[in-house]
């Protein structure tokens, strides 16, 4: 029996992929690097350090993580200043969670600094019980900290949970859980494979709960 929904925040519950792959190239553009976007996706669902550590040994960057973290972070607030969206059809499915009883995680390897920013100027810190960030953990997804710190934080059997991600590293992760997952298929996230998923969505206003509790 389901008592916990976790959700991935970016690609989930707002459309900001696009946002950091923007920030992101015109990080790098700083260093002399014009990578593509084809690449950035391929650490959608990690933390910034795992991938930005990734990065400054390949492209061998005479930089830190630090340094080039805040040159990203500071260009991403900008943008999501002008540009920040919920998903569509995400908010209802959270409020038909809520009148049900069932706990609502956030999972997310963004900072949490990030996280309370979208949250506070969209308003919907109020829907979550838990919110577990990159600085609550010390491995990246596929790695399954994350959603495992969730479930513990939520009080709830990870074989009780289901993870809601648009992300292949993501949906590896909660199966790593021993969680089941429903693969959102965000066209900004990427060509992610999601075919480890129990089940994939692309449209959450066509999501019922009867099909969520029969997962």
């Amino acid at each position: 029996m389901i008592k916990a929904i976790i959700f991935d925040m970016d690609g989930v519950i707002v459309d900001s992929e696009p946002v950091h792959i923007k920030a992101e190239k015109q990080t790098m553009i700083k260093y002399g690097i014009d990578i593509s976007t084809k690449e950035l996706q391929k650490y959608t669902g990690t933390t910034a350090k795992f991938m930005f550590t990734e990065l400054i040994k390949k492209y061998n960057l005479n930089t830190t993580f630090k340094k080039i973290f805040n040159e990203k972070e500071q260009i991403l607030f900008k943008l999501l200043e002008k540009d920040i969206c919920l998903t569509k059809g995400v908010i209802s499915l959270i409020k038909n969670l809520k009148q049900k009883g069932i706990q609502l995680g956030i999972a997310s390897s963004s900072h949490k600094k990030l996280i309370n920013f979208i949250f506070k100027k969209l308003n919907i810190t109020h829907f979550f019980d838990s919110i577990i960030s990159a600085e609550n953990i010390k491995h990246s997804k596929p790695n399954p900290e994350i959603f495992l710190k969730s479930s513990e934080d939520l009080g709830i059997n990870p074989n009780n949970c289901l993870v809601i991600e648009d992300a292949e590293l993501g949906v590896k992760a909660a199966k790593n859980a021993g969680m089941r997952c429903i693969g959102y298929k965000n066209p900004n996230s990427g060509n992610q494979d999601l075919s480890k998923a129990d089940m994939v969505i692309d449209d959450f206003s066509k999501l019922t709960l009867d099909q969520i509790f029969l997962l």
